[in-house]
This record gives structure tokens, C-alpha cells and sequence, in this order.
């Protein structure tokens, strides 16, 4: 439910602040006052064209916002949840904002958001019907759900959609298998290399780095063992080295130890010092026996540091990469080679479904042929009170040639005797079209597809009993869902269950748009003022008149 709309600095609106409830708003007043501007603004909020000239003269930007309450709208909460919009108490709070020389914002419950999340959003909140870019029933793809609603054939269609959507996935899967057939036993022979070429190299994580040093070692084994060669020669293998003056420095500091006891530490780490190097020499003669040029062993490492290397330029930057590569390789491959030799499994599997699909379809467009006549005769009915007495609407069924798929349902109107119906894209005017959907919402329990309903020029063209009858169907409507409608006929204004008046008047030398909630008192002067009453003092207490018994008659039910 739309439960308020704020506009600041749009169109010829300075400031409003609207507060609706359920049941049938109507908005009237003079020709040219603002009515449908308020419409405009709604349907800019949720998403429909903006530009800069919609921004009221003067002001530097303008702002529309609409707050919904979503206890009615379950699939617009859910949509709002899974893209990430919180909602606080159920709310849902639309603000769209213009700017001269920048780009407008749009947000939802706060957040930024995109023009496509707006639209919807907007289209699972409200329908608007009129001479407005959202008529959801010029949208062919809308028929075909609205008439399966009337036959109340919504179980049988989804029980299709299934059948239909398992059908497409089978013929997806067969198509990639037989159409890429060649194109997959080319993958399959790469797979096959790939997975061949990693897993014959046999890797071990870690072994590049080993390899590396290795590679290094043996590649300079003569510089290291001369180096190694000097080392030793400087500790140990000659008079005069670490190893010899250390053991004099040694002797010393022991003697000077027996002698003085203070001087024990000293003589400690002289000896500490000595075996240190004792070690050292220990350890690199260690070494240098294991430093051996070996080309062989050289020529291995090089060879296998090269296929590393290769390995790396074609599936990763290192080993553990190169394994992963693999194992989507792997699982790639084993797919593939199942449906290649499944490939009559799924030819199979693609036939059955299709025939399943396609069964269910027949009989679903058989009571769709069946339910024509009722259809027709039901809205027809409806039509004719509205003052389209001779107005014909089929529901046309057309197929395609795979006998699964599902038809085309399109919907057909003639408003004249004698003239052949057409789609109702081509032939209905604004004012048929909100009637036509008026009577297709009456015929049709629960079909509506939004919470909201909003009708704006739906009485062009009727008037007296037809017009009292329009504003019944659209009270009865109103009982299932909010329903606005901007009218100029005191007998469809009469079934409001609020009433707003939209007035125009000149304020400083600017126009001003004021919306007021209108009490028991103003419903009588505002429905006298609709119904001529302005014509002589006779003449509007007889409007007056007659607008307290039409509300009266209202209550009375």
C-alpha cells in the first residue's frame, strides 16, 4: 500500500505532503490544477523517464519520494531482501532526486540504487493504468498470465513451466553435445595433453626452490671448493692458522688461570672459541667433500628446471597453480567424455522431456481454446456496463512449430460493431484501456499484479449511470487492493473512501499546487462543484443535494 507522497520543486509543484490509507483514493479538482502531475511524480519515483525539465522553475533540483508499506507486497520484500535492501517495520522508502546540469539519484530505504532496481521494484508496488508509459496491458506477455488467472489455470501453467524448463535444459545439453561435437573432441584431445603433460611431470610441491640451489651448487662446484679450499687452509692447514693461535691463546689464558682465578672466564671462552673453530673446520671439510662437479647430475637439474619453467608458462605461476590447473583439467575432461558417450542418453532424456513438455501444453491450450467464449462473454459483460456496450475482446492462441514450447496468447479488442479486432497495442485509447483493465480486474479474482492500482483518465467518453457504475466496480476492486483514480465525475468521486481535492492558485506571482485531505463537509461542496453546482444559487443547492445522498447511498452500501 502507498501509504505517502512527498514532492518538492516538481513541475508546478512547490511542496506536497500526502498521507493516503486503503480503499479507493480519488484525486479530482479543475482541469489543469495538478492531478495527474502527482501521478508523474509517482511514476518518476519508481523509475520512469525524468529530465531536466520536470524540475520547477527557479529551483535547483527536485525530489519525489513514496513510502509503501510491504505487508501487502511480499514478492516486492522479497526482491528487496535478496538484492540487498533492508527494510525497517515493513517499509520501503522510494526517493528520486533530479538536478539541473548533473545526474538525478535514486535510492532505496536509503541506499543507492540503480534506475533498472527501481523500475523493479516499482512494477511488483504499482500498476498504472492510463495514458502512462507502465500500461501493463499493452504488454503482450501480460495476457497470457491474466487469461490463465480467469480459467484459473495457474496450477496447470506452472505444472508447463516445469515441464517446459526440464525440456530446455535436455535439448541445451544436447545441443552442445551434438552441434560441438567436433569442437568437443578437440577440448577432449587438449584436456587429454594438458592433464598428461602435468601428470607425467609428476611435481612436488617445493621442488623448484630445491632444484634452484641445487642447480646453483653445481654449477659453481670448482669456485666452491677452492673457496672452501682457502677457508680450511686459513683455519687449520697451515702454521699460523685460526685454529693453531687459538690454541696458543688458549694456553695462555689457562695459565694465567692457574695463577689468578679471577681470569677462569677468560680461559673458559678461549676454549669455548677453540672448539667453535675446531667445529667450523669440522663442518667445512664436511662440505667440501660433498661439493662435487657432477655435469651429469648438472644437465638433470637443468633439464628438469627447464620443463618446470615450460609447465609454468603454460598453467600457473607455480607448482601448486600448475596442480589446480590440473585438476580442473581433470574434472573437465571427465565431463566432457561422459557426454560424448552419453550422447544417445541424452538424445533420450531430450525426446522424453520434449514429449512430457509438450502434452502438458495441448492440454493446457485446449481449456485455453475452451474458456474463449466465457472469457469473451464475461468481459464483454463487464465492457458493456462501462459504456463499451459493442466493445468484442477475444484472447487469440497461436503456436509455434515445436509442439513444446509454449503459445502465444494474444489479446484482441474492438470498441465499434462491424470493425475486426486488433491487438490492443494498435487500436485502444487511453480511456478504453483503463476501462478494458477495469473489467478485466472485475472478472479476474486475485489477478491483479501489483498491491497498487492507480486509473487516470478512465472516465473519457461516460458519464450518468456508466460513470456511477465505474466508480462501483473500482470501489469493489478497492477492497483487495488500494486503488487510486484521478477523475472529473462526481459519480465515480462519490465511491471514494478518502477524497482529495487538487487546487491551483497564485501566490506571489508563482502558481501553487496544494493537495487537501477533504473531510464530510468538503466531499459535498467538492462533489456539488463536480456535479454543476456553480451554476446559480438554485441550482448548487440542488448539487448539494444530491451529493449528500449519493454519499449517504454510498454508506448505506
Amino acid at each position: 500500500m502507498l501509504r505517502e507522497l512527498n514532492v518538492t520543486d516538481f513541475a508546478i509543484i512547490g511542496e506536497a505532503r500526502i498521507e493516503f490509507g486503503p480503499g479507493l483514493n480519488i484525486l479530482t479538482g479543475e482541469t489543469g490544477a495538478g492531478k495527474s502531475i502527482l501521478i508523474d511524480a509517482l511514476e518518476v519515483a519508481l523509475g520512469g523517464r525524468a529530465s531536466e525539465e520536470m524540475i520547477r522553475s527557479g529551483a535547483a533540483a527536485a525530489s519525489v519520494e513514496a513510502v509503501f508499506d510491504l505487508a501487502d507486497a511480499p514478492r516486492a520484500a522479497a526482491w528487496l531482501a535478496e538484492n540487498g535492501f533492508e527494510t525497517e517495520n515493513g517499509e520501503l522508502l522510494v526517493r528520486r532526486a533530479l538536478a539541473r546540469g548533473g545526474k538525478g539519484r535514486a535510492f532505496l530505504n536509503g541506499a543507492m540504487a540503480t534506475i533498472a532496481q527501481m523500475r523493479a521494484a516499482g512494477a511488483m508496488l504499482v500498476d498504472l493504468h492510463g495514458q502512462h508509459e507502465s500500461q501493463s496491458l499493452l504488454d503482450p506477455r501480460a495476457h497470457r498470465a491474466l487469461y490463465d488467472r480467469f480459467l484459473g489455470l495457474d496450477g496447470e501453467r506452472e505444472t508447463y513451466r516445469e515441464a517446459f524448463e526440464a525440456h530446455q535444459a535436455a535439448r541445451k545439453r544436447l545441443d552442445a553435445a551434438e552441434t560441438g561435437q567436433k569442437e568437443m573432441e578437440r577440448r577432449i584431445d587438449l584436456l587429454r595433453h594438458q592433464c598428461a603433460e602435468i601428470s607425467g611431470a609428476e611435481l612436488i610441491p617445493g621442488e623448484d626452490e630445491k632444484l634452484a640451489a641445487e642447480k646453483a651448487r653445481l654449477g659453481n662446484a670448482e669456485k666452491l671448493l677452492e673457496l672452501a679450499g682457502r677457508a680450511l687452509d686459513a683455519l687449520d692447514e697451515r702454521d699460523g692458522s685460526a685454529i693453531n693461535l687459538a690454541g696458543q691463546a688458549r694456553a695462555g689464558m689457562d695459565a694465567i688461570a692457574a695463577l689468578d682465578s679471577s681470569a677462569a672466564a677468560l680461559a673458559e671462552t678461549a676454549n669455548a672459541a677453540l672448539i667453535q673453530l675446531e667445529e667450523t673446520a669440522a663442518a667445512l671439510r664436511a662440505y667440501a667433500d660433498g661439493v662435487e662437479a657432477d655435469p651429469a647430475r648438472l644437465e638433470v637439474v637443468d633439464d628438469r628446471v627447464a620443463l618446470i619453467k615450460s609447465l609454468k608458462k603454460k598453467y600457473g605461476d607455480s607448482i601448486a597453480e600448475i596442480q589446480h590447473f590440473h585438476e580442473q583439467s581433470a574434472r573437465e575432461l571427465a565431463t566432457l567424455e561422459f557426454d560424448r558417450d552419453h550422447l544417445e542418453d541424452l538424445r533420450r532424456q531430450a525426446a522424453e522431456t520434449g514429449e512430457k513438455a509438450a502434452a502438458r501444453a495441448l492440454a493446457l491450450d485446449k481449456k485455453r481454446r475452451a474458456g474463449g467464449a466465457k472469457f469473451s462473454r464475461a468481459v464483454g459483460a463487464q465492457l458493456a456496463e462501462l459504456a463499451l456496450e459493442k466493445a468484442t475482446v477475444e484472447a487469440v492462441i497461436s503456436h509455434e512449430d515445436d509442439p513444446a514450447s509454449p503459445c502465444a496468447l494474444d489479446g484482441r479488442f474492438s470498441a465499434n460493431p462491424g470493425e475486426p479486432v486488433k491487438p490492443l497495442t494498435k487500436i485502444a485509447s487511453g480511456g478504453e484501456i483503463s476501462r478494458l483493465m477495469l473489467a478485466l480486474k472485475s472478472v479476474i479474482t486475485g489477478a491483479q499484479p501489483a498491491p497498487v492500482m492507480i486509473f487516470d483518465e478512465i472516465d473519457t467518453g461516460v458519464g450518468g449511470v456508466t460513470a456511477d457504475r465505474l466508480g462501483a466496480k473500482m470501489a469493489a476492486l478497492a477492497r483487495g487492493s488500494q486503488v487510486f483514480c484521478v477523475t472529473h465525475l462526481a459519480q465515480v468521486a462519490r465511491w471514494a473512501s478518502l477524497h482529495f481535492c487538487v487546487t491551483k492558485s497564485e501566490e506571489n506571482g508563482r502558481v501553487n499546487v496544494t493537495v487537501a485531505r477533504l473531510g464530510e463537509k468538503e466531499k459535498i461542496a467538492e462533489l456539488a462543484r463536480m456535479a454543476g453546482g456553480a451554476a446559480g444559487e438554485e441550482a448548487d443547492k440542488a448539487a448539494r443535494k444530491w451529493a449528500k445522498e449519493a454519499l449517504a447511498s454510498v454508506k448505506r452500501g
